[in-house]
């Protein structure tokens, strides 16, 4: 017999069979025993840069020490000497100024201080402008929004259109903001984050005190992601879908905001480029298992605590249920008085139907609804016209019943005036259930194909001598301490990855660009960084400085790096044309919610109130998503605005604001012509310009000069040059021409003007 010859193998073929095996993850329920070396990371090798401990480097020598202000101009300028670049010079007072303004609170300086500024010549003036700017409330409210951002924060559940409300969620958004403005350490920040009911010692059966507050409030950080199995449906495996969608976001949240490491492929198999297995990764799901187990669930809306002692509780519960006992007996002393009188209207509206069936009628219309019988909901669709019988038809026939009716209301009105407050309610997570089910390696990564049974872990590769992950209970009977022990190895100065991930992501919002171009990833998928010792030497010093996040901003913008100028060198861009060696400052567009706030700022109508419930968004006819004007709050801080998944605020989103579907840690920075239109066609922004020029003739009064230099100052932090007073002049004067018909002429060639210093580069760029 003939042998078979073998046909030749496609090549296309066999490389989408071999992708196809990749993705597919082949190896999927391969569980990998504890200890094993990871596929990825071959035995001997040298773990990734970000793996390993950061180690306090020496600061480089420099040939230029005279442009060296602090420790991270020696890390910058020797990368530039390098490559036979230095330092650019310091930018003027005014620019520095309204760098540091923005940069810190995320709103413009006023004219008064940057006089004040420009008039301050101590040697330590720059220092104490900073130290302003530090201690502003609107701090926490600017890098709030920065670490909201990236832990994944909205004001709804997400889950498609449905997209329900979080009411409660804000005071989470207030916790930061107060955490920040206070410096709270930033390993303790997170600490409260991860367990703070823990940290509390919270029994749901004990007394919830005003000191456990704010620890219960943190929480929510692992509430952020999508949840939105209050409103899911459908067959068992789908609904156990959502509820697993849920600990797969929260997980994802906590490991991109605070180790920059991406796991989510590792669901279905090893990772395939960092050294994670997937018995790793279910291993930390199973930290999270005791408050996310999809067979012991919670909605989004049952996962609320309420503040107060147990008897406090108990006593306005037991309040509470007699008030609506009381309301419910007055509303029932109504309706037996009104039934009678409706069904004798209901026979008078059927005296013209035989007697038998007008009998079986009248029965099955006094008949309760769920009593009804399948031939009782026929009568009454027969009759379904004569039978419709208001409150209303029932006061007109009776008059003596509306007299009472509308006494039984008033009463009922009455008694809702003195119901019982309810007591403080948080949206927090909580564990109360020391004895939660095994969890395990879910085969492919599919919901209903549970594998071997997992230990709460951590991965190997990322775990430092001498700092294990171990659980130690709190309380024993009310946790498992598992969160609490996470809390601990995620924030101990071994961590490898925590305090790098957090001081590149701050180097990232004052720059534009992180050291690490990649904020959310420093793995070995990641972008290399710019300036590897000095990331190593500036979460060193986080650490040393008592993990003061404020210290880092001290420490960044006290450089010679941060006050350079941002002009332009030709030399320098041949040689390095991204800037990553930072040869000058980088100019960047304001964000959206900065833009946004300068804008009221400088029209004088900044809402300067703090804290709160968000100022609700409403869909447009046209489809656009805007906040009505005329709503008590429409002119707070971006912040303060509805943050709905579903529906960004459409201003905020043609600049670039996220849709926070997981989170988001660094922004796309888009130019495209709608920013534009929006900027000469939006009501927001024509309401801005016409409150502009109001302000401007209050501040400067009738002379034009005056009022194009407070123009600039308000919008630019700086007086005009001449070619722009020129400028200035030359419009002014070509849209009064325009207008030279109208009455409000004057009024409206001063608000064109402003509309189109709100729109130019000037304001809206930071240089």
């Amino acid at each position: 017999m003939p042998k078979r010859s073998c046909p030749a193998l496609d090549p296309a073929r066999l490389a989408r069979g071999l992708l196809c095996l990749a993705l597919l993850g082949v190896a999927a329920a391969q569980v990998e025993p504890p200890g094993a070396q990871p596929a990825n990371q071959p035995a001997g090798k040298s773990p990734h840069w970000a793996f390993q401990n950061p180690v306090r480097p020496a600061v480089p020598s420099v040939q230029h020490a005279e442009r060296i202000y602090n420790d991270i101009d020696g890390f910058i300028e020797a990368a530039l000497e390098e490559h036979g670049l230095s330092l650019g010079p310091e930018a003027e007072r005014a620019t520095l100024l309204r760098r540091v303004s923005l940069d810190l609170t995320g709103l413009p300086p006023t004219p008064a201080e940057l006089a004040a500024f420009l008039a301050d010549a101590a040697p330590d003036a720059y220092e104490r402008m900073v130290e302003r700017y530090l201690a502003s409330p609107h701090y926490g409210e600017r890098w709030g929004k920065y670490w909201l951002d990236a832990a994944g924060y909205a004001d709804s559940n997400g889950y498609f259109s449905a997209d329900s409300d979080r009411p409660l969620a804000y005071r989470y958004r207030d916790y930061v903001v107060h955490s920040l403005n206070e410096d709270k350490p930033y390993d303790r920040f997170v600490r409260e984050q991860l367990a703070g009911d823990e940290l509390a010692g919270y029994d749901p059966d004990g007394d919830l005190l005003p000191e456990q507050r704010e620890l219960l409030i943190a929480t929510h950080f692992l509430r952020n992601a999508p949840d939105g199995t209050g409103e899911s449906d459908g067959n068992p495996d789908e609904v156990r879908t959502d509820r697993c969608t849920v600990l797969e976001g929260n997980l994802q949240n906590t490991m991109s905001c605070l180790l920059g490491i991406t796991i989510q492929c590792c669901r279905c198999h090893d990772h395939k480029f960092e050294p994670i297995t997937q018995q790793e990764y279910y291993r930390l799901q199973a930290i999270f298992y005791p408050v996310y187990c999809p067979d012991r669930w919670l909605k989004p809306n049952e996962r609320v605590v309420t503040v107060g002692t147990r008897s406090e509780r108990q006593e306005r519960q037991r309040r509470i249920e007699r008030h609506n006992r009381q309301i419910k007996a007055l509303e029932g002393s109504l309706e037996s008085v009104a039934g009678p009188l409706r069904e004798q209207l209901a026979e008078e509206r059927l005296k013209g139907v035989e007697a038998a069936k007008r009998g079986a009628v009248l029965k099955a219309f006094a008949t309760p609804n769920d009593k009804r019988s399948a031939e009782d909901q026929a009568l009454l669709k027969e009759f379904e016209e004569p039978l419709r019988i208001s409150q209303d038809d029932v006061a007109k026939r009776f008059p003596e019943y509306a007299a009472l009716g509308d006494s039984i209301r008033r009463a009922i009105a009455e008694r809702e005036k003195e119901r019982p407050p309810a007591l403080e309610q948080i949206a927090a997570l909580v564990e109360s259930d020391p004895n939660p089910p095994a969890h395990h390696v879910l085969l492919r990564g599919q919901h209903n194909a549970p594998g071997p049974e997992v230990e709460p872990g951590v991965p190997s590769a990322l775990s430092a001598p001498g700092d294990p992950f171990a659980i130690q209970s709190p309380a024993p009977g009310k946790a498992t301490g598992r969160r609490s022990a996470w809390a601990r190895w995620v924030t101990s100065p071994r961590n490898a990855l925590f305090a790098r991930v957090i001081v590149n992501r701050i180097w990232q919002h004052h720059f534009g660009a992180g050291l690490v171009a990649t904020p959310d990833n420093l793995g070995q998928s990641g972008a290399r960084p710019s300036h590897p010792a000095l990331v190593d030497y500036m979460a060193t010093e986080l650490v040393a400085r008592n993990w003061s996040l404020k210290a880092v901003h001290r420490l960044i913008l006290s450089s010679a790096a941060y006050r350079q100028s941002s002009a332009l060198g030709e030399d320098a861009f041949r040689v390095d044309p991204e800037n990553r060696l930072l040869w000058r400052f980088p100019p960047r567009r304001l964000d959206a919610e900065a833009m946004r706030d300068a804008m009221l700022a400088v029209s004088g109508e900044l809402d300067p109130r703090m804290g709160g419930p968000y100022v609700a968004a409403r869909q447009t006819a046209e489809g656009s998503v805007e906040v009505d004007e005329n709503v008590a709050g429409a002119r707070r801080r971006s912040l303060y605005l509805q943050q709905r998944r579903t529906q960004v605020v459409t201003l905020l989103e043609l600049f670039d604001a996220p849709s926070i579907v997981t989170n988001c840690t660094a922004r796309n920075s888009s130019t495209v012509p709608l920013q534009s239109l929006a900027l000469l066609n939006s009501a927001f922004a024509l309401r801005r310009a016409a409150a502009f020029a109001d302000r401007l003739a209050r501040d400067a009064g009738p002379d034009a000069d005056l009022r194009i230099h407070q123009a600039f100052l308000l919008a630019c932090g700086r007086s005009p040059t001449t070619p722009e007073f020129a400028a200035a002049q030359g419009f002014l004067t070509r849209q009064r021409a325009l207008y030279a018909t109208e009455s409000n002429g004057e009024p409206r060639a001063w608000t064109d003007f402003c509309q189109m210093l709100l729109a130019s580069n000037p304001f809206l760029y930071v240089e």
